[in-house]
């Protein structure tokens, strides 16, 4: 079905097209963890555009990429490929946002910022500015965040020249009670 519309494209734009499709599909299975890596890939924006010398694909205006529990959502993504891979995924956005599930009886991680960098080798977010990232009702805020999906680590920080001037963290009551609903202490 979509072959058939992709036929009545002139010339021109349809070689774009296939161009853009195949480069994808080459690069996007690194782009989620094992279990979401067997999931179809969906991109859907508003404007593409693909260099082949520079490894670079362009999607401008209401971008959506998702695979399993993966989704990306920003006002601007850019791929870049490397030997047939994806080595970054930058996001821009007011914000952009990145959400998984990277555990199957876990809880969905949410991260926000102006600005987000992917890096799907080492599994690894980048937030720049305005930065959140929120997991089990844990908050944490700060001008920027580095945040390792699969050591489920973070370090955050925050910046006196911009908005957040100071990181912030939020720590639901849930998360301060041990296992048998009894209150846990935190000592210093």
């Amino acid at each position: 079905m979509i072959l058939g519309k992709l036929l009545h494209l002139p010339r021109l734009c349809l070689r774009t097209a296939l161009l853009v499709l195949a480069g994808t599909a080459l690069a996007l299975p690194c782009l989620a963890l094992p279990d979401d890596r067997q999931q179809p890939i969906s991109i859907e924006s508003d404007y593409a555009e693909r260099n082949e010398k520079t490894g670079r694909t362009l999607y401008r205006g209401n971008v959506v990429i998702s695979q399993g529990s993966v989704l990306i959502e920003a006002d601007e993504i850019t791929l870049h490929v490397e030997n047939n891979k994806i080595s970054r995924i930058e996001c821009e956005g007011r914000p952009a946002s990145y959400q998984q599930k990277p555990e199957l009886d876990g809880a969905m991680m949410i991260a926000r910022a102006n600005h987000i960098d992917y890096l799907p080798a080492t599994n690894k977010l980048a937030l720049k500015q305005n930065a959140m990232l929120s997991r089990d009702g844990t908050i944490i805020k700060g001008d920027s965040i580095d945040y390792d999906i699969d050591k489920q680590t973070w370090k955050a920080k925050g910046d006196n020249q911009g908005q957040q001037k100071r990181i912030q963290l939020v720590i639901p009551p849930s998360a301060l009670q041990s296992s048998d609903n009894s209150s846990a202490e935190i000592t210093p």
